[in-house]
């Protein structure tokens, strides 16, 4: 098991998606998930690329991606545990979308692989101790 949103956590998510075979577009964009947690702001980001995606943790996520996605832990962890649609939590005004909303929609079949993808690490991951705290 790994804790979300660690280091480990993400170069989990990394192997994961460097060994899809359907993450591939061009040209390239790069879609940021940035958290507003107690420690400060954490996340990661996915680039999308000719050769497929890769994740990193800079905790710079949001700075000059294409798309950010911000939110606070709780729903971050319910986007990851998948008990929460990220459509929805925009509806509820849990998430804010920066930058080019227009790449996501149009990069659905790829976002979709990169769900399923991410399946096996969602299934090992722990929350941490600051999301366990508030439910």
């Amino acid at each position: 098991m790994v804790e979300f949103l660690s280091d480990a956590w993400i170069a989990r998510l990394d192997a994961a998606v460097r060994a899809a075979d359907d993450l591939a577009v061009d040209p390239p964009f790069t879609v940021a998930t940035v958290v507003d947690t107690p420690d400060g702001d954490r996340g990661y980001r996915v680039q999308f690329g000719t050769e497929g995606a890769a994740v990193t943790g800079s905790g710079h996520e949001g700075h000059d991606a294409d798309v950010s996605l911000v939110t606070d832990p709780t729903t971050a962890w319910a986007l990851h545990a998948g008990s929460l649609r990220a459509q929805d939590a925009f509806a509820r005004g849990l998430l804010k979308v920066r930058g080019r909303p227009e790449l996501l929609a149009a990069h659905g079949e790829v976002l979709a692989a990169l769900e399923r993808a991410l399946a096996p690490v969602r299934s090992d991951t722990t929350p941490p101790e600051w999301v366990r705290a508030d439910r």
